[in-house]
């Protein structure tokens, strides 16, 4: 009895009919039409990709039962100690010590809790400890700001996940890095270096959260998997040879994905359209890759993209004239003429918001954003030099 052939798919993107053939049929296919090799080189990568995704969550489960002798315990003391935490958390904000503070980490693991400055426009200079050569012996380096008792989440190179709970940093007063000191637990190996952090409450955590690669590859992971694989200590695997994380931040499944490159370019896309094994979200130019990434909420219309250069400059875009493609892997878009890409955060038109910048020299440039006409539209968009030095690092308040 012959068997049927499933039906060829009626356009490159409909790759299902391939997903479940074995390799022969798939050979005699490309036999039959070589037109079809691309489609099923395609299907062969999605196989690859969830195979990889599947191994990187047995690996975290199979890391976790090895913690506890194989028992299935580590989440119910998660839970119990998160008890005791939310209890010290609610007693301390009753008390007035849950104190804002900016989070300063470094590649190399090192960081400190800097006390948040006051909401005003000032330049504030951090210190460093006479073996220092200033911010370039520390740099890459990285600001995100919170609160003392907060967590935030950090990706390291080897794409591995941790959470640091803020008590466990060193706090300054008086804006030192001497007080820095490694982070506890962490563990950097050689060469595994801190490429991206993102400020969260683990107590009230979101529902998921998204990774964003320099060559542009997005992943959305429930915050179940992402506590799993941040518990275990396992390092996740990307696609892409020689790629490692950006940039990390909560998302919500309706609202769209923005990229941002060093070389001033852009896309955008609705994040329900990334599949589970993750996609390449943009098509780069050679020698261009992302810096960083925002997510749109889909209640945001009428808000404002503020963007901040690697020069000083900064400029606003309205987020309707920045309009989305239906799908990921779109060709990127110039935002401003001669911008080189530093980091962009989504801002309302009905507050003030103010953002922390870290320069070369060390300075932190406290800017606010009130006052700074927003474009309709990129083409619209005149930047203005605000602090007149090379930036680092930036952060919003």
């Amino acid at each position: 009895m012959s068997v049927i052939p499933p039906q060829r798919p009626a356009s490159k993107t409909d790759l299902r009919p391939y997903l479940d053939q074995d390799l022969s049929w798939l050979t005699n296919e490309v036999r039959t039409d070589p037109d079809v090799a691309p489609d099923i080189i395609e299907a062969f990568a999605e196989r690859v990709q969830s195979l990889q995704r599947q191994s990187d969550e047995l690996r975290a489960e199979n890391a976790l039962l090895k913690r506890t002798g194989g028992q299935q315990t580590t989440m119910e003391q998660v839970q119990r100690l998160k008890a005791n935490l939310r209890d010290i958390r609610n007693l301390a904000v009753r008390k007035g010590l849950d104190r804002d503070v900016i989070s300063m980490v470094s590649f190399t693991g090192q960081a400190v809790q800097l006390a948040a400055p006051a909401p005003m426009e000032q330049t504030l200079a951090v210190e460093m400890t006479a073996q220092d050569e200033g911010i370039q012996s520390i740099k890459p380096v990285y600001l995100s700001s919170g609160t003392w008792f907060g967590s935030m989440i950090v990706v390291t190179s080897h794409v591995r996940l941790a959470l640091v709970n803020g008590l466990s940093l060193r706090y300054s007063e008086s804006l030192n890095w001497k007080d820095a000191r490694s982070i506890a637990g962490l563990d950097l190996a050689r060469a595994e270096r801190i490429e991206a952090i993102c400020s969260l409450d683990e107590l009230r955590p979101p529902h998921h959260m998204i990774l964003v690669t320099r060559q542009g590859w997005a992943r959305v992971m429930s915050w179940s998997h992402v506590e799993t694989i941040a518990l275990s200590g396992q390092s996740m695997t990307l696609p892409g040879t020689g790629d490692t994380p950006v940039w990390i931040g909560t998302c919500d499944t309706d609202g769209d994905l923005f990229l941002l490159t060093r070389n001033g370019r852009w896309t955008r896309f609705p994040i329900a359209m990334i599949p589970s094994i993750g996609c390449s979200g943009i098509t780069l130019e050679q020698g261009d890759d992302v810096i960083c990434a925002v997510v749109l909420a889909k209640h945001n219309s009428g808000s404002a993209l503020w963007f901040v250069g690697a020069d000083g400059t900064v400029f606003a875009v309205a987020t309707d004239g920045l309009a989305a493609h239906k799908k990921p892997g779109a060709k990127s878009t110039a935002i401003a003429k001669k911008y080189i890409g530093l980091a962009c955060f989504v801002i309302t038109t009905r507050k003030s918001e103010l953002a922390v910048m870290l320069s070369n020299s060390g300075d932190l440039h406290v800017v606010s954003m009130k006052g700074l006409p927003i474009a309709p539209k990129p083409s619209d968009a005149q930047p203005l030099q605000v602090t007149g030095q090379r930036l680092v690092a930036a952060a919003l308040l």
